[in-house]
C-alpha cells in the first residue's frame, strides 16, 4: 500500500531522524483528514450554491417583467432597477467590516438571508411605486453582503492549490440559477394560459374539497382537545381559530398567478438553501475546535490592534495599488453595462410577444452556457490575466445589446443568453479569485464585498438610472443600440492602455500587505 498510516515507525530510529520522523506523521495524518474532510466539504459547497442560486434564480430575472406588467413606466423600472444596488454600494462594505470585526461570518449570513427574505416576500402586498420602493431599499440593507460572505467563506476553506477549483464549483450555482428560472418561467406561462373563468370554477371546485378538510381536522382536535382539556370551549376555539387560518392560508396561495408566483418559487427554494448555511456553519464550528488555541493567540494579537485601524489602512493600501484602481474600475463598467442589459433584456422580449415560458427558458440556456467557462475559468485567468477577462467581458456585452435590439421573435434572444452564461461564468470566477488574492490580511470578506459594491452596488445602479431614462424618451432599442456604442468606444481605449502598459501583476496576483507603520517609526 501506497499510503503510510500515520501510526507507523519508521525503521532505523536514529536520533537524527526523529524531527523527520515527526514530520512525515504529521503531513500524512494532515493528507488522510483532507481526504476524508475534503469530500464532504465539496459536497457541502455545491449543495449550497445550487440551493441559493436557485432561489435568486426563481425571483430576480422576473422582477423588472413584473413591474412592468404593473404598468409602471421605464423610468419607474429604472428607479426601482437602482435601488437595490446603490443600497448594497453602501452597505455591503459595512457588512463586511462587521464580519471581519466579529470574526462570525456564518452568523451575519444567516441573519441577513433570513431578514432579506422576510422582506421580500412582502414586496407584492401592493403596487404603487413608493411602497416598492421602500421594500426594495429595506430587502437590500440585508440582502447586500449575503453572495459575497458565500463567496468568501468558501474561498477561506479551500487551501491555496483548491482556490483555482472555485469556478468548478461555482457552476453548480449557475446550473441552479437556471433550474430555477425555467421552473418559474413555466409555472408563470401556464398561469398566464388559463383565463381568468377557468381559474375562478378551479378555485370554486377546490373551495369544498378544503373546507371539508378543515371540517375534518377541526372535529378531530376538538374531540383529543375536549377529553384532555379542562375547558371545551377553549379547545373549540383554537380548532376554529387554527381552521381559519389555515383556510384563508390555503385559498390565498391558491389565487397567486403571473409573476407574482416568482415570489412563491423564491420563498420554497430559500429554506433548503437556508439548511445548507446552517450546516455550513456546523462544519465551521466543528474545524474551529480544532484550531481554537492557535485561533485564540491570533485574536488577541489581532484585537490588541484596532480592527478599524487596520482595515483603514487596507483601504489605503488599494487605493495606492494601480492593478487595485483598474481592476475595481473595470468590475464598476461590467456593472454598468450589467445594470442597463438586466433590467430591460426580458422587457425587451415581453415586448416581442415572449412570456414567462420563454424568459424561463433563455435563462436555463444562460446557466447551462455558463457551467463550461465557470469549470475552465482558471486556466483562462492564468493565461489572459483578469484585466483582458473584464475587457472581453464587456466586448461580449456589446454583442448582446445588439442581439437584443435586433430580436423580432423571444427565441432570437437565445443566442444573447448563451453568451451572458459564458461572459457572467469568466467575469465572476476571476473577479473573485483576484479579489481574494490581492486582499490585505484581515480583509477577506471586506475585499469581495466591496468588488459586489462597484459590480451589483454602484455599477448596475447607475446603469438602472441611465437605462430607465433612455427607455422612457427613446425606448428599449435605441437604448440598447446606444449602450452598444458606449461600451465600444471604452472597450477601444481601454484595449490601447493595456497594449501599452508594461507591468502589470493580474496575471499572478499577489497579497497587498500592510504598511508596517509601527516598525518604520521604530526604525526611525
Amino acid at each position: 500500500s501506497h499510503i503510510s498510516s500515520p501510526f507507523r515507525v519508521p525503521r532505523g530510529g536514529g536520533i537524527s531522524q526523529t524531527d523527520k520522523k515527526m514530520d512525515n506523521d504529521m503531513q500524512a495524518e494532515i493528507t488522510i483528514q483532507e481526504k476524508k474532510r475534503n469530500p464532504r466539504l465539496f459536497f457541502m459547497i455545491r449543495l449550497l450554491f445550487i440551493t441559493y442560486y436557485g432561489s435568486l434564480g426563481a425571483l430576480m430575472p422576473y422582477l423588472p417583467v413584473y413591474y412592468h406588467s404593473l404598468g409602471h413606466s421605464g423610468q419607474a423600472i429604472g428607479l426601482l432597477g437602482a435601488v437595490k444596488p446603490l443600497t448594497t454600494f453602501f452597505v455591503a462594505p459595512l457588512w463586511g467590516i462587521i464580519s471581519d470585526y466579529t470574526q462570525k461570518p456564518s452568523l451575519v449570513l444567516q441573519f441577513t438571508f433570513i431578514m432579506s427574505l422576510c422582506l421580500q416576500l412582502l414586496l407584492p402586498l401592493r403596487d404603487n411605486v413608493n411602497y416598492l420602493v421602500t421594500m426594495v431599499f429595506l430587502t437590500a440593507l440585508f440582502n447586500a453582503p449575503v453572495k459575497s460572505l458565500i463567496d468568501s467563506m468558501v474561498m477561506d476553506k479551500l487551501d491555496e492549490n483548491s482556490r483555482g477549483e472555485y469556478g468548478k464549483l461555482r457552476l453548480y450555482g449557475q446550473l441552479g440559477f437556471g433550474l430555477g428560472s425555467s421552473m418559474v418561467g413555466t409555472l408563470i406561462s401556464r398561469s398566464a394560459s388559463q383565463s381568468q373563468p377557468t381559474a375562478a370554477a378551479a378555485a370554486a371546485a377546490a373551495a369544498p374539497s378544503t373546507e371539508k378538510i378543515m371540517k375534518g381536522a377541526m372535529e378531530v382536535t376538538m374531540e383529543a382537545g375536549a377529553s384532555a382539556a379542562s375547558s371545551e370551549e377553549m379547545t373549540k376555539t383554537a380548532a376554529l381559530t387554527l381552521s381559519a387560518l389555515l383556510s384563508s392560508s390555503i385559498e390565498k396561495l391558491s389565487s397567486i398567478t403571473g409573476y407574482k408566483l416568482a415570489f412563491l418559487g423564491y420563498g420554497f427554494l430559500s429554506i433548503p438553501a437556508f439548511l445548507c448555511m446552517k450546516a455550513f456553519r456546523r462544519l465551521d464550528a466543528d474545524e474551529s475546535v480544532q484550531n481554537v488555541e492557535v485561533k485564540k493567540e491570533t485574536t488577541r494579537d489581532v484585537s490588541k490592534e484596532s480592527s478599524g485601524a487596520r482595515i483603514l489602512q487596507g483601504v489605503n493600501m488599494l487605493i495606492h495599488s494601480g492593478d487595485a484602481m483598474l481592476f475595481f474600475f473595470l468590475v464598476f463598467m461590467v456593472g454598468t453595462t450589467s445594470g442597463i442589459i438586466e433590467n430591460f433584456a426580458y422587457v425587451r422580449i415581453r415586448e416581442v410577444g415572449g412570456t414567462g415560458k420563454e424568459m424561463g427558458i433563455c435563462r436555463l440556456v444562460s446557466s447551462i452556457s455558463g457551467a463550461p467557462m465557470f469549470w475552465f475559468s482558471g486556466p483562462l485567468t492564468e493565461k489572459l490575466g483578469a484585466d483582458r477577462v473584464l475587457v472581453l467581458s464587456l466586448v461580449s456585452y456589446i454583442l448582446r445589446f445588439l442581439n437584443y435590439a435586433l430580436l423580432q421573435n423571444p427565441y432570437h434572444a437565445l443566442p444573447a443568453e448563451a453568451l451572458r452564461g459564458v461572459t457572467f461564468a469568466a467575469f465572476w470566477s476571476t473577479g473573485t479569485v483576484f479579489a481574494h488574492k490581492i486582499s490585505p490580511p484581515g480583509m477577506k470578506a471586506t475585499m469581495l464585498l466591496f468588488m459586489n459594491a462597484m459590480y451589483g452596488g454602484l455599477g448596475q445602479s447607475v446603469g438602472a438610472i441611465i437605462g430607465g431614462k433612455l427607455q422612457s424618451k427613446v425606448g428599449t432599442v435605441h437604448t440598447f443600440l446606444y449602450a452598444a456604442l458606449v461600451d465600444f468606444i471604452f472597450v477601444s481605449f481601454v484595449t490601447v492602455y493595456l497594449s501599452v502598459r508594461k507591468e502589470s501583476s493580474f496575471k499572478n496576483p499577489k497579497q497587498i500587505a500592510l504598511p508596517p507603520t509601527r516598525e518604520r517609526k521604530c526604525q526611525q
